[in-house]
């Protein structure tokens, strides 16, 4: 396999790290500080369960680190570059949907083709 392949192969497990909407939330709760698995279970209403495998794989790919401290896990992010990757994503998504918008604008502004009877 060329180095080539491994590198991109690697982008896209962090992209599915980073495909699931409640990974996301979590991110984005652990951006703001660090937090216990009971206390991420709270604030994403999922069950320890749900919480745990998530966090598994954030921390399978490198994203978010624990922090062991007697019985619990103090989990954060192993970097600012997570959330920057996350809002450079989220401003992607807010000039495509600038685009769609001004799209479906220009598209109003467009006199309807009319048939004309044969």
């Amino acid at each position: 396999m060329s180095a080539e392949t491994v590198r991109f192969a690697l982008f896209a497990e962090v992209f599915a790290a980073l495909a699931h909407p409640k990974r996301l939330e979590i991110i984005h709760y652990l951006g703001e500080r660090q937090h216990t698995a009971g206390e991420l279970t709270e604030l994403t209403g999922l069950s320890k369960a749900n919480v745990s495998q998530h966090l598994n794989v954030l921390k399978a790919r490198g994203l978010v680190h624990c922090d062991k401290c007697g019985t619990f896990c103090h989990y954060r992010l192993t970097s600012p570059d997570v959330l920057e990757t996350c809002e450079i994503v989220r401003k992607l998504i807010l000039d495509q949907m600038d685009i769609t918008t001004a799209c479906r604008q220009q598209l109003a502004e467009v006199v309807p083709l009319r048939k004309t009877p044969s």
